[in-house]
């Protein structure tokens, strides 16, 4: 069995104005999973990766199955 090597990201830093704004986008991430609307959640979380330094979730996929964030091969 292949052992699959997560990479972490690190978050940028946010100023005390977009750390408010990211604790509203989880409140109403949380309110949005509760009551099962999907659609605005995934929004809602694209959102929050936007605005922390995410990679976006094709980069992340392509660095769990260990590719570069581009999908080309690592050296």
């Amino acid at each position: 069995m292949r052992r699959c090597d997560v990479e972490y990201f690190s978050e940028r830093v946010l100023t005390e104005e977009l750390a408010d704004a990211k604790k509203l986008l989880e409140r109403a991430l949380a309110i949005l999973d509760r009551t099962g609307e999907t659609e605005p959640a995934a929004l809602t979380c694209e959102a929050i990766e936007r605005l922390i330094g995410a990679p976006s979730p094709i980069e992340q996929w392509y660095l769990m199955t260990g590719r570069q964030p581009d999908g080309s091969a690592r050296a």
